[in-house]
């Protein structure tokens, strides 16, 4: 417990990867000034969940390291529809986490300038022939090949590309 006053925020960190802390010491390790510590602390089984929203809203998530704060069991999953309308592209990029996310918030994705927003959309399961074919045709070609590897898209459409590639 002495380290939760430690100037060395590793000393912080390592405290806060332990899952047998008072309270006291998880709502200090929740407001700590450094994230790396915030994002530790997070980990732990019983992290409420608005201390898990409140970070990935505010900082996003780590996209290395698994599993990601969206996928703990105490994040509000309902909370992720929301974060479409964020102002970082990371934090955005978070709502397709949701597998149901409804049409009308993935076609404000597939609006977004950054290719990793709308390569997410093309990737979504609950995207829709529309989308798809939009997607297809996107200047990024990172985004088309990931609408084309898309299970949803349909066998018909998959042949057409293959003629018009001549394969």
């Amino acid at each position: 417990m002495s380290y939760l006053d430690c100037r060395h925020t590793t000393f912080r960190r390592v405290l806060a990867s332990c899952h047998d802390l008072p309270e006291e010491a998880w709502r200090r390790l929740d407001n700590d000034p450094e994230l790396v510590v915030r994002r530790a602390a997070a980990r732990r089984p019983n992290t409420p969940p608005e201390v898990l929203e409140g970070l990935v809203r505010t900082h996003g998530d780590v996209s290395h390291v698994r599993p990601l704060l969206v996928d703990h069991p105490n994040f509000p999953r309902d909370a992720l529809r929301t974060f479409v309308d964020e102002s970082s592209p990371n934090v955005r990029y978070l709502a397709l986490q949701d597998p149901e996310l409804p049409l009308p918030y993935l076609q404000q994705l597939t609006a977004a300038p950054q290719p990793f927003l709308r390569r997410g959309v093309a990737r979504h399961p609950n995207i829709t022939d529309e989308l798809l074919e939009h997607l297809l045709g996107d200047p990024d070609p990172e985004v088309a090949d990931d609408a084309a590897a898309n299970s949803a898209l349909r066998t018909t459409r998959m042949y057409r590309i293959l003629i018009a590639a001549g394969l």
